[in-house]
């Protein structure tokens, strides 16, 4: 029996999305979807891709935010944490970390770091290994010029994701 990945938070007016071992209670006025990675599915083996943003999020969208970035006002913002596979755990690229990032300094958002510049954006990508998992953590701003209010409410967003190591393999 397949269970409903999405559940009601009895003491809020927040939702818990959750999907192989990815969490995310999901503030008031954003949105959040986990499914399965676009970009792994030629090779057999798909991971998840979880994705938050204070806009709604399409049907068709990309695992680094096409489709949705473009939409992003000044005030906006898009989250992705997307999950490679075994191989990638602990390299140089995927280092190793106590916690998950649940923060990231409004100096460390650059127009240069997007996949895609857009005028006015900014993002950040940060590449590790937590509960023995490989991720790449990618965000959006709306703003550059806003990234200082934008990085707060990324921080309060990002303490509310959590990753459970992985029970087994899909």
């Amino acid at each position: 029996m397949a269970v409903d990945p999405i559940t009601q938070v009895e003491e809020t007016d927040a939702f818990r999305v959750s999907l192989d071992g990815l969490t995310v209670t999901v503030p008031q006025a954003w949105e959040a979807r986990i499914s399965r990675s676009t970009t792994a599915a030629e090779t057999g083996q798909t991971w998840p891709v979880a994705h938050v943003a204070t806009i709604p999020l399409p049907a068709q969208r990309g695992d680094y935010g096409s489709n949705v970035v473009e939409r992003l006002g000044p005030e906006d913002i898009f989250v992705s944490l997307v999950e490679f596979g075994p191989e990638a755990v602990d390299t140089a690229l995927f280092p190793r970390v106590d916690v998950m990032p649940d923060g990231i300094e409004p100096n460390e958002f650059q127009p240069n770091q997007l996949q895609r510049i857009l005028p006015g954006q900014a993002g950040k990508q940060v590449f590790f290994t937590y509960q023995d998992r490989a991720f790449c953590l990618y965000v959006v701003f709306g703003s550059f010029a806003r990234r200082t209010g934008l990085s707060q409410r990324l921080s309060e967003l990002l303490q509310q994701m959590t990753i459970a190591p992985r029970e087994n393999s899909p």
